[in-house]
């Protein structure tokens, strides 16, 4: 009887683990659209702002913008230099262009997390 119970338990165990280790393969297979479709579920979470991009470093990764108020970091408008979260969104943004922006708190630092130009 103990046999057969050790038995069990060694099934039971075995099928859990590869019920985990398949898991942890889907996920590592996240693919690209995924990891986007992850970075507009968080746009939708961020409130979006309207502004008007005052200077663009690209080699930096930094956007100077003028704004109204942000209540999700309550800040008051004004005008600051911004890092972006990914510094290729700043090579179709010019200066005078009208955008709409998200901007959240990361490591006491605001980052841009979307940006997009209003046509």
């Amino acid at each position: 009887m103990q046999r057969t119970l050790m038995g069990s338990l060694f099934i039971a165990l075995l099928a859990s683990a590869t019920a985990f280790a398949a898991e942890q393969h889907n996920h590592s297979q996240m693919n690209h659209e995924a990891m986007r479709q992850m970075d507009y579920a968080q746009m939708k979470v961020t409130p979006m702002t309207d502004g008007v991009v005052k200077k663009v470093d690209v080699q930096n990764g930094q956007i100077m913008l003028a704004h109204g108020e942000i209540a999700n970091v309550k800040m008051p408008a004004m005008t600051m230099n911004y890092r972006v979260k990914q510094a290729q969104w700043l090579e179709s943004i010019h200066a005078g262009d009208k955008v709409r922006f998200a901007i959240d708190k990361h490591n006491d630092e605001f980052v841009v997390v979307h940006i997009e130009a209003v046509k």
